[in-house]
């Protein structure tokens, strides 16, 4: 089975593809890290996700998305999470932290666009966000 680029996964809603491209180029950017690098860019990473994901629930809120709760504890979990590698990283374990860019990220990427945030853009065109 051949898996989407991840640079292919547009919902057609300008707001949540360009912080979705931004995503991948910061992640890109952590994954790629020298390791002297890489604590700042996993860190600015996960940054990038929480602005991101707060940014995504204010959209969510706008338009009155039903399911926000579920949604919103995905972010939290995945917040958690990242926050957990870059304190091991910070405590100069990188290995599950590199584990976690090159392998997790895009996985947990791939399918949280194709199972949450596809419904968000879905609901977001019907309200006339696009």
């Amino acid at each position: 089975m051949t898996e989407t680029p991840l640079e292919e996964l547009v919902l057609g809603v300008a707001e949540i593809d360009a912080d979705h491209a931004e995503s991948i180029a910061v992640w890109k950017l952590a994954r790629d890290a020298a390791p002297a690098e890489f604590p700042v860019r996993l860190t600015a990473f996960v940054d990038h996700l929480e602005a991101h994901f707060a940014r995504e629930e204010a959209l969510m809120t706008a338009i009155a998305y039903k399911e926000i709760a579920h949604h919103r504890d995905e972010h939290a979990r995945v917040i958690a999470e990242g926050r957990r590698f870059c304190a091991q990283v910070a405590a100069g374990r990188t290995m599950m932290a590199r584990a976690y860019a090159i392998d997790l990220v895009p996985d947990w990427f791939r399918r949280h666009v194709l199972m949450f945030d596809s419904e968000v853009a879905r609901v977001a065109k019907m309200a006339g966000v696009a």
